[in-house]
């Protein structure tokens, strides 16, 4: 007999845990529902569990404690959608993934951190003697304590979903591309393990016939960072398959190589991105917003044909479809056409570049589209309107 996915779940103690929420006594309800299928609204029950212990990407007291069954529902096949759960697992292990694109997760980062919050128990005890009654005191302890718990979820978390890696090999082989390109995803994360991972990834994109998956594969290789998978990656750089070219492309820059093939390959999918699809789940399936973090960390990305490039992607981007991609394309785009503080600010039009004039352009011959704030506030720092009428007005002065 298969043993339940989630036998045990009661003797977790979860009304002592918080979410983001506050106590986690509602974290066993949301894992029967994702066993069950059940959904609640327009959300899959995953998504509502992730709210509460990964809101935002940050990683709750509780999530450590859902690994195992998470682990266990994925590997059940007498579930549906098992790549949401492998999904819950990615975030549950680093957050938001758009904070590590497009160059990878260093873990050691994170665990650097929580050795110096334990190593200030000694300030932190000076500090809370020094409270000046004793609600001030209580408010003192209780703040100290939320950031050692906070630091330790992010590390424990990690290291709970890092352990399961070996018993979810497995899934790189089954029946479903989505719960495929999920899991190559869920490897990208753990460079510690990439002697492991790299024969893996590299024998499951030989072997996969989705091309969103596939490239999943390659992507994640480069994610992982060593060198030794730099020849395997390349080999795919004049693929037919345009998901498998952009995702040696993106790869590649991680360990700086930019050679023209490389940034061809960016400023072809920048303009005309593949259709998303569920079997590529980096940046939310952005194909379009990958290749312009990739085309950004190399030296042409200023060029006008990489600007060019990159306007030509964002009008295509519209709707709500369109927002994420268009959000994280504008945002690396004005960043780099407006770097910093300028030392003397344009006076007019004509004083831009002539990159900076045909962004600007742009975004005046476009609707009053509702711009992310880091564009609006690139357009500040260098003195250029950003109202839509006085942005006109501006362009046409010359």
């Amino acid at each position: 007999m298969t043993r339940d996915p989630l036998a045990g779940l009661d003797d977790v103690p979860w009304a002592q845990l918080r979410h983001s929420y506050g106590m986690a006594d509602d974290v066993p309800g949301h894992l029967r529902a994702m066993q069950a299928g059940d959904r609640e609204g327009p959300y899959p029950p995953s998504a509502l569990l992730a709210n509460k212990i990964v809101h935002q990407g940050t990683r709750s007291q509780a999530a450590v404690h859902t690994v195992p069954f998470l682990v266990r529902m994925a590997l059940d096949p007498r579930l549906v959608n098992r790549h949401r759960f492998v999904r819950l697992l990615v975030a549950i292990a680093i957050g938001l993934d758009n904070n590590y694109l497009p160059n990878g997760y260093d873990p050691r980062e994170d665990r650097d951190y929580l050795a110096r919050m334990r190593g200030e128990a000694d300030n932190w005890a000076r500090w809370i003697a020094e409270a000046a009654d004793d609600e001030q005191r209580k408010q003192r302890e209780e703040s100290c304590e939320q950031v050692l718990i906070d630091a330790e979820a992010v590390v424990f978390s990690y290291e709970a979903v890092r352990e399961a890696l070996p018993a979810l090999a497995v899934l790189l082989s089954s029946n479903s591309p989505e719960l495929r390109a999920e899991t190559a995803n869920l490897f990208a994360w753990f460079p510690e393990s990439a002697s492991t991972s790299i024969p893996l990834l590299k024998a499951f994109v030989a072997e996969e016939s989705s091309p969103g998956a596939a490239a999943t594969g390659v992507v994640a290789l480069g994610l992982l960072g060593d060198p030794a998978a730099v020849p395997f990656i390349d080999s795919h750089l004049d693929s037919p398959v345009v998901e498998l070219r952009w995702a040696s492309a993106f790869a590649l820059t991680r360990f700086g190589i930019a050679d023209p093939a490389v940034v061809d390959v960016l400023n072809e999918v920048v303009a005309r991105a593949p259709e998303k699809t569920e079997t590529m789940s980096f940046l939310s399936g952005s194909y379009h917003g990958l290749a312009v973090m990739a085309l950004a960390e190399t030296s042409e990305a200023t060029t006008l044909r990489a600007v060019d490039a990159m306007l030509v992607g964002l009008a295509d981007r519209t709707g709500v479809e369109g927002f994420y991609d268009r959000y994280y394309a504008a945002q690396k785009l004005f960043t780099l056409v407006f770097p910093g503080e300028p030392a003397e600010p344009p006076r007019s039009f004509g004083d831009l570049s002539d990159v900076q004039q045909r962004v600007v352009r742009f975004v005046a011959d476009q609707d009053d589209a509702g711009w992310p704030y880091g564009v609006m506030d690139a357009l500040s720092r260098w003195k250029v309107p950003t109202g839509h009428s006085d942005l006109r007005a501006y362009v046409g002065s010359v």
